[in-house]
């Protein structure tokens, strides 16, 4: 509890105050998912990118780094579908262009696996995986 503690002094503000909104987001996804998914939106289906738009990186990067640290130490386990919801809704917030992905792959036991990621222009904030190996069902913008 000391080294979060610690980790968190050690975060810029802009960084600490994503990081306390990635822990309401997380709770908030997490039971919505449980309750009633269907209420659930990842965004607009194939939209055209906007990648002329200017990118703050640094809060990209914020981003990236307090979803993975939310997830790693919450005491509730946050899934792909969980992590891809909170970076829309923060992604969305700060208006920085995304793309969120869900695609399926067939597991070594012949099921089916889903998946889902974040990309900004390229760069995977959340649910890291090799996009290669999934069949892409759906693109959220």
């Amino acid at each position: 509890m000391l080294r979060l503690f610690s980790l968190f002094l050690s975060l810029s503000t802009q960084g600490k105050i994503i990081l306390l909104k990635t822990i309401f987001l997380s709770q908030y996804s997490f039971v919505l998912f449980k309750i009633k998914p269907t209420w659930i939106r990842f965004g607009q289906l194939n939209q055209q990118d906007k990648e002329d738009l200017p990118i703050d990186w640094e809060l990209v990067k914020d981003v990236k780094f307090s979803i993975y640290a939310v997830s790693k130490w919450m005491p509730i386990q946050l899934v792909c579908r969980h992590q891809a919801h909170v970076a829309k809704i923060l992604l969305n917030q700060y208006k920085i262009p995304f793309k969120l992905y869900i695609g399926f792959r067939q597991g070594d036991d012949k099921s089916i696996q889903g998946h889902a990621w974040t990309e900004v222009q390229g760069l995977q904030i959340t649910g890291f995986c090799d996009p290669k190996e999934y069949v892409i069902h759906a693109v959220y913008s």
